[in-house]
C-alpha cells in the first residue's frame, strides 16, 4: 500500500464546501487584500495563542523578518539561534540588518539548548555584555525554534533574556497549538512568528504567516511595516514592505482554525501509535521535554542508515523527508560567519541522521502499520 508523506487532499475533502463558500464570498465582496476575513482570523488566532495581537502577513519568512525588524534593535545586533532550522529563521535576522549567532541544539528535543546558550552568554561577556567572538556583534536577542512542532524550553530562555537584558523571539512556524507548561506556542517572549505554508498543521492555500505578540508597540510597528510603512493611506512614517496577507488565505485559515484542536489530537494519537509500532527498532524516536505538548508537525526519527532507509521506503511507495539535511552554519549563504564542520555536533548529528516519516492528521492505522512493517523489513526485525 503506498503511503504519502503528506495528504492535503484528505484534509480538503473534510472542509471543501466551507472553503469554497469563503472564497466565493471574497470574490463577491472584492476585498482581496487584508480586509474582514483577515481581521477575523487575526482575532481568533490571537485568542488561541493567548496574546493581545496577531498580525497576519504574507509568509512565515515575512513574519520572522518583521518581528525582528520592528523591534528596533541597533543595527548589526547579534541574535542567537540554532543552526538546525529552515533558512528563513536566519534569513529574517539578516534581512533585518542583524547577525545570526549559532548555538548548538539539545539532543532529543533538537531545539536550541538553554544550557549551551547560558554558557555562551557567560563565556563571552567579559565586557559586561555578551559579544559574538566571531563577528564582534553585541548579542541583543534570542530566537529559539519550535522544531518539528515541539516548543523549545522557553521558560529557561525567558530567564536568560531577563538576566542579560535581551529580546526574546519565538520561531513557532512549525508549532501551531503546541504548548509548554500550559502556555501556547506564540505567547512566549516579545513576539512569535508563524508560517501557514500549505503543509503546516494550520496551512493556507498558498503562502501566509503571522506574528503574535502582547506588545501594543510591536504590533503597531509590524502593522505599519507590512503595509509599506503606512498606518494611513498615502502617508508613510517609515520604510516598510508589502507583507500583507491576501483575503483568500485569511478565509481559508478561518475555516481551518476550528478544526485545529481535533487535527492536533489526531497527530498526537498517530505519534503515539508510531511509538508502539516502531518500538525495538534501531531508531531514535521523538521525545517530549517535561511540560511540553508537541503537535508533531514532523515525525523525525534518527538512524545511522537514514539514506538507505529512505531509498527502501521509496521503493515501497512510502514517502519520507529530510528536515534539514545540511545545517545552516555549513551553508554557503552563511559561510561569511566563519563556522566550520564540528562546531555544533548535536545539530550536525540531527542533520546527518534524521528522516521524517509520513505524518498528517488523517493518516490511518493501516498506513502507519505499512510504514512500520517496511521499517522492520529494512532492519531485519
Amino acid at each position: 500500500m503506498p503511503v504519502p508523506f503528506l495528504d492535503l487532499k484528505a484534509q480538503y475533502r473534510q472542509i471543501a464546501g466551507d472553503v469554497e463558500r469563503e472564497l466565493h464570498d471574497v470574490m463577491e465582496n472584492t476585498a482581496f487584500v487584508l480586509g474582514p476575513k483577515v481581521r477575523s482570523f487575526e482575532e481568533r488566532f490571537a485568542a488561541l495563542c493567548g496574546t493581545k495581537h496577531c498580525i497576519a502577513l504574507s509568509s512565515g519568512t515575512a513574519a520572522v523578518h518583521s518581528m525582528i525588524w520592528a523591534a528596533g534593535l541597533p543595527a548589526g545586533s547579534g541574535v542567537i539561534l540554532p543552526p538546525n532550522t529552515f533558512t528563513a529563521t536566519a534569513e529574517g535576522v539578516v534581512l533585518a540588518g542583524h547577525v545570526p549567532v549559532f548555538v548548538d541544539a539539545m539532543s532529543g528535543s533538537w531545539n536550541l539548548c538553554p544550557h549551551r546558550t547560558a554558557e555562551f552568554l557567560e563565556t563571552n561577556s567579559a565586557s559586561g555584555h555578551p559579544v559574538d567572538p566571531k563577528t564582534g556583534a553585541v548579542i541583543r536577542a534570542l530566537l529559539p525554534v519550535d522544531l518539528y512542532g515541539q516548543p523549545a524550553d522557553h521558560t529557561a530562555f525567558e530567564t536568560l533574556a531577563a538576566r542579560w537584558g535581551l529580546k526574546l523571539f519565538e520561531d513557532a512556524c512549525q508549532a501551531h497549538a503546541a504548548s509548554l507548561g500550559g502556555r501556547k506556542a506564540g505567547s512566549f517572549g516579545d513576539a512569535a512568528a508563524f508560517s501557514f505554508y500549505p503543509g503546516k498543521n494550520l496551512g493556507a492555500y498558498g503562502e501566509g504567516g503571522a506574528v503574535t505578540t502582547s506588545s501594543d508597540e510591536l504590533a503597531a510597528n509590524i502593522r505599519t511595516l507590512r503595509d509599506h510603512g503606512s498606518s494611513e493611506k498615502y502617508f508613510y512614517s517609515m520604510i516598510g514592505h508589502n507583507y500583507r496577507m491576501e483575503a483568500f488565505q485569511g478565509g481559508v485559515l478561518g475555516v481551518k482554525l476550528p478544526h485545529l484542536e481535533k487535527w492536533t489530537s489526531l497527530r498526537r494519537e498517530a505519534a503515539s501509535r508510531y511509538g508502539e509500532l516502531l518500538a525495538g527498532l534501531p531508531l531514535q524516536l521523538p521525545v517530549e521535554i517535561p511540560g511540553a505538548v508537541s503537535v508533531y508537525h514532523l515525525y523525525a526519527v534518527h538512524t545511522d542508515r537514514r539514506d538507505d532507509l529512505g531509498k527502501f521506503m521509496k521503493e515501497k511507495g512510502i514517502g519520507t523527508g529530510l528536515h534539514y539535511p545540511y545545517p545552516l552554519h555549513l551553508q554557503r549563504a552563511y559561510e561569511y560567519l566563519g563556522y566550520r564542520a564540528g562546531d555544533f555536533p548535536v545539530s550536525e548529528y540531527n542533520s546527518a541522521k534524521n528522516i521524517t516519516l509520513p505524518m498528517f492528521a488523517e493518516i490511518t492505522p493501516e498506513q502507519q502499520a505499512e510504514v512500520a512493517n517496511a521499517a522492520r523489513e529494512f532492519f531485519g526485525g
